[in-house]
């Protein structure tokens, strides 16, 4: 609280305890300040200002508070209206330079109306030019492109012209982009340029000449002095110079021919080393060294010509960047024009490289071959040289063409081996029935035949392990028939076989017969493919057993009475009765038929023993088992017969010994 208000508070009290009955206005209005809030904001204000005027002395308050406060504000209105004199001259100094101001804008702008009328006609050429600028930009750029795509750099055309600069990777980049040059034009030329595009392509159709006389020049070097070794490292730049000279073929056709010459004379050179010289250090040995040994000689010579032919197929392949995934294919990176220029193609150009190259093993490879042929000891060596060669022939074929020269020899050598082998078989039959001599007594084997069927053996195996066996293809050589080899050997040894018997009985002969072709048979059982050769045997076996179970039947009748009696049966006049037939009346036939009964007793005792003289007990067995069912059919016969009314024998019953049941019932081990 201020001291104006403690004053007039305790002014107030000292009143009031003075006079009790105070003016009512007065107090009233005091009573009101006094019991306003302390906080009112008005009340704060006033006495805030009243407190503020200095040299305010209390008793002038008391006395005379509005004058004083209406001269306080007289003073503050002073001061205003001096301050507001001079913002007003301010103010008028301000208006004074805004005019001012304004009158040189005015000027300004007059005088930018003025250049703007003058600059119009500049800027408009300054348009023009900014946008001819543009124009020339863009067809700079366009004519830079052009030349980066239609022309060659200068390194480039030193890289493709100069002799003096080497054949590199740089080179064939070079080259490559000439390539794409001449494909470019050939677009051009489907344009409205196509003067342009004639023109690019007469001055480029210079430097490609250049480059490709140089690439032949180098690629020909090459050839002559890195592929006339025999160990060859094929480079990535001779593969690259062949690929680009693939469009130039009489270019690509001159590289071949000396490709082909530098092989020729390496693959000679080196089986003619390996056949008379060895390896490095005599490791491996000479070929020749296994002259002696006609089957190692020649399976050497034709081995190392396998290895050389996949090896110069495997080298031309590389050579030509030709894989199992490309085969028969064009290069992608090519057009069809340029393809079509390409009358040289991959495949033709690897076989003629191929024949070429190992057609230089032919003439000596042949005539060692012929003299081995011609002195061949035997005719197991020489079918095993045979199928040999056939092998090989069969095999380095799928590397050659059927007309390369190698094959043809391989083939005329295959032939000739067979005709040595059917010449020495031959000779070989003659001479076993020039000496035909018989066998022992006991009917067995005789050593010939055992050699000769062990000799078959060997020729069949030999086919049975051949490639011409396992594919069933001799792949476009001459095809030999292994049936004629089987006729070849088993017909003379079978015919030397019943030479050898020719003085021996019938029954003999059968079984000495049967014995040699069931030992043929076996040797031929377990091949399918000579199927057709045992079932022609076979089936003579069983002819010849069927044979020797007649003649044991026969015997058979004889030792038990009963081949008169069967041939009566057989022969009789059916018009004329069985029991007027001589010897076939009831007490005759009583009596033949009692020594039969007798008889049985000795046939499931045992067998005859000249049937013991087969090799094969199942054989042996056959044969009985058939000469006693022919009996038993005899029997039967004549059991018919004699109950025949028409025979007019009485009491049949008492004739016959047995009945047909009782018969079989005998026989049953047999039947």
């Amino acid at each position: 609280m201020t001291d104006l208000e403690t004053t007039l508070a305790v002014d107030g009290q000292q009143q009031l305890s003075i006079s009790n009955k105070p003016n009512k206005l007065l107090a009233s209005k005091l009573n009101k300040v006094l019991g306003s809030s302390a906080s009112d904001d008005k009340v704060k204000t006033a006495l805030t200002s009243l407190s503020a005027i200095a040299d305010l002395d209390e008793t002038d308050l008391r006395r005379n508070l509005r004058g004083t406060i209406e001269k306080k504000e007289i003073q503050v209105n002073k001061k205003f209206i001096e301050g507001l004199g001079r913002l007003v001259e301010q103010l008028e100094v301000l208006e004074t330079e805004v005019d001012t101001m304004g009158n040189v804008c005015n000027n300004m702008k007059g005088k930018l109306d003025q250049a703007r009328d003058q600059t119009a006609e500049m800027i408009e050429q300054a348009h023009n030019l900014q946008d001819r600028s543009s124009a020339c930009d863009t067809q700079i750029l366009v004519a830079d492109q052009f030349l980066k795509t239609f022309t060659l750099s200068e390194r480039e055309v030193q890289v493709l012209s100069l002799s003096s600069l080497p054949i590199d990777d740089e080179f064939f980049a070079a080259l490559e982009h000439l390539k794409q040059i001449h494909r470019d034009c050939r677009v051009l030329l489907m344009t409205k340029n196509q003067q342009a595009g004639m023109q690019i392509m007469e001055s480029m159709s210079m430097h490609q000449e250049t480059a490709y006389e140089k690439l032949y020049r180098w690629t020909q070097y090459e050839s002559r002095s890195s592929f006339g070794g025999d160990s060859i490292d094929v480079s990535m730049l001779m593969t690259k110079a062949l690929h680009a000279l693939r469009y130039r073929p009489v270019l690509f056709q001159t590289i071949l021919d000396e490709l082909a010459v530098a092989r020729r004379e390496a693959v000679a050179r080196a089986f003619m080393n390996a056949l008379t010289r060895g390896g490095p250090g005599g490791t491996p040995r000479p070929i020749e060294l296994q002259a002696h040994d006609s089957l190692r000689y020649i399976g050497d010579m034709l081995a190392w010509i396998h290895q050389a032919c996949a090896s110069e197929k495997e080298m031309l392949e590389s050579l030509f960047q030709k894989s199992a995934t490309s085969r028969n294919q064009e290069p992608e990176d090519e057009s069809t024009e340029d393809q079509s220029q390409s009358i040289i193609h991959i495949d033709d150009a690897i076989n003629d490289l191929m024949d070429y190259a190992m057609e230089g093993t032919c003439r000596p490879l042949k005539t060692r071959m012929e003299q081995v042929l011609v002195l061949q000891p035997g005719a197991i060596t020489s079918y095993r040289v045979a199928n040999l060669i056939q092998f090989y022939a069969v095999t380095i074929s799928k590397l050659l063409r059927k007309n390369a020269a190698l094959s043809k020899v391989l083939c005329d050598v295959t032939d000739m081996a067979y005709k040595y082998f059917f010449r020495t078989i031959n000779g070989q039959a003659e001479r076993l029935l020039q000496s035909a001599d018989p066998p022992s007594r006991e009917l067995t084997i005789s050593p010939v035949v055992r050699d000769m069927t062990l000799q078959l053996k060997e020729i069949i195996s030999s086919y049975d392990s051949s490639l011409v066996a396992t594919s069933g293809s001799a792949e476009g050589l001459p095809e030999v028939d292994f049936g004629e080899t089987l006729d070849a050997i088993v017909d003379p040894l079978l015919q030397m076989c019943e030479l050898s018997v020719g003085k021996f009985g019938k029954v003999d002969r059968d079984i000495y017969l049967v014995n040699c072709i069931h030992h043929i048979e076996a040797a031929l059982a377990p091949f399918p493919f000579t199927s057709k050769k045992h079932e022609i045997l076979h089936e003579r076996m069983d002819q010849l057993l069927q044979d020797l179970a007649t003649d044991q039947y026969e015997d058979l009748l004889k030792q038990s009475g009963l081949f008169d009696i069967n041939k009566a049966v057989v022969d009789h006049d059916p018009k004329m009765p069985l029991s007027k037939v001589q010897h076939m009346d009831t007490e005759s036939l009583s009596s033949a038929l009692a020594r039969f009964d007798s008889f049985l007793i000795t046939i499931s005792a045992g067998a005859s023993p000249e049937l013991r003289r087969l090799t094969s007990s199942q054989q042996y067995h056959k044969v009985q088992d058939n000469a006693i069912r022919l009996l038993f059919e005899a029997y039967k016969r004549i059991h018919t017969a004699v109950e025949d009314p028409t025979n007019e024998y009485e009491h049949p019953d008492r004739i016959l010994p047995r009945t047909i049941e009782e018969m079989e019932a005998i026989f049953s081990f047999a039947l």
